[in-house]
């Protein structure tokens, strides 16, 4: 399990973000491990669960997986 980046607002929310420029396979371990985080590596009673789980791709279109992770191209987070 591996996470690139955890994202923390200071009141408390928190994201899990994973970095892949590869294709499907790539961001099917990614979201794999952002899941194995969220539902067996942390205690909600004590940092709250996350309020997303994102997969950074390096192109493509933004959408949600059934499992909530969301896939967001690079491009979609700035200008």
């Amino acid at each position: 399990m591996e996470v690139d980046a955890i994202i923390r607002r200071r009141n408390g929310e928190w994201i899990a973000v994973e970095i892949k420029l590869g294709g499907r396979a790539a961001v099917e371990a990614a979201a794999a491990s952002l899941t194995k985080l969220r539902d067996d590596r942390i205690d909600p009673a004590k940092v709250g669960a996350p309020r997303r789980l994102v997969v950074v791709t390096a192109t493509g279109f933004a959408y949600e997986r059934t499992d909530g992770v969301a896939v967001v191209p690079i491009t979609a987070l700035g200008p």
